[in-house]
């Protein structure tokens, strides 16, 4: 678990790791958190259709040493926390577009907020560093998470970086064949899960090259694989469900990079010259005459 980030932030981020059981229990608290510190657990294991020692297992799971400390640690924050009047809505409402737009909107503060606290220092250094040394890079991810490595890959380009991000997961597996160590391997996924992502870090392992993990969820497997992992704080669990993931904190983790990329990158000035002087005439308006 991040402790940096809040308590529902890492039960969202390690939802799709626990059993139906235990999804029972994280749905019980994040859908009834502000009960949730008044209750024993007894009463979360009748309200979630458990038992007394599952609820006690899934707490010691989530890196608490007993119920006691993380009801405490959910009363800190939820002293903490600055509710806005009224009841907030848990779940989008056309009858309340007002204060659906305002829940959508709290939560993805929270998620901004959650992801810059979890950007530790060492491995940001670490990350512009490998980037900057790289002969070229491989963006890898699956679905909806390739746009994103898409965008990144384009903006290295602006600035002179090599970086490459093939269409689909399959081509990212047959450019992994031909990695260096000299390389460097870029992956993002919110869920942390998929055996194709595996088998290009299996292939970014054989041929040395570094291996930078972009994730919301700290179980994933592929962590414990990758060089430096950033973390990204996602709130998706409670808007829309762990398999529509929107990759706002990714995006903000990426834009982040760029901004130091932009300040220590080689010749960035002449390059985004060059880049305005190619392109800029493709970008120019033109009067229209009738």
């Amino acid at each position: 678990m991040n402790r940096n980030a809040s308590i529902s932030d890492n039960l969202c981020a390690s939802y799709d790791g626990f059993s139906d059981t235990e999804r029972r229990i994280a749905d019980f608290i994040l859908q009834n958190m502000p009960d949730v510190a008044r209750l024993s657990v007894r009463e979360i294991a009748d309200k979630s259709n458990t038992s007394g020692a599952t609820v006690s297992r899934f707490v010691r799971k989530i890196g608490y040493d007993s119920f006691a400390d993380l009801r405490l640690a959910i009363a800190g924050e939820q002293g903490d926390a600055d509710f806005t009047a009224g009841k907030p809505v848990s779940e989008v409402s056309l009858d309340d577009i007002d204060a659906s737009v305002q829940f959508v909107l709290e939560n993805k503060i929270q998620e901004l907020q959650g992801t810059a606290k979890a950007l530790d220092k060492d491995r940001v250094k670490r990350t512009i560093n490998l980037i900057l040394q790289s002969d070229n890079i491989l963006f890898a991810a699956v679905g909806n998470s390739i746009p994103v490595c898409s965008n990144f890959a384009f903006r290295l380009g602006q600035i002179g970086i090599r970086a490459t991000c093939p269409a689909n997961t399959e081509m990212m597996i047959l450019a992994s064949l031909s990695l260096r160590r000299n390389d460097l391997v870029i992956i993002v996924s919110s869920s942390g899960y998929s055996h194709r992502l595996e088998t290009i870090v299996d292939n970014a392992e054989d041929s040395g090259t570094p291996i930078i993990f972009i994730t919301s969820n700290p179980m994933s497997k592929l962590v414990q694989r990758a060089d430096v992992v950033l973390s990204a704080i996602s709130r998706d669990q409670l808007l829309t469900g762990p398999q529509f993931a929107t990759h706002v904190p990714e995006d903000f983790i990426i834009e982040t990079l760029f901004m130091f990329l932009l300040t220590y990158g080689k010749n960035v000035g002449e390059l985004t010259w060059m880049e305005r002087k190619s392109l800029g005439r493709d970008k120019e308006t033109r009067p229209t005459f009738s």
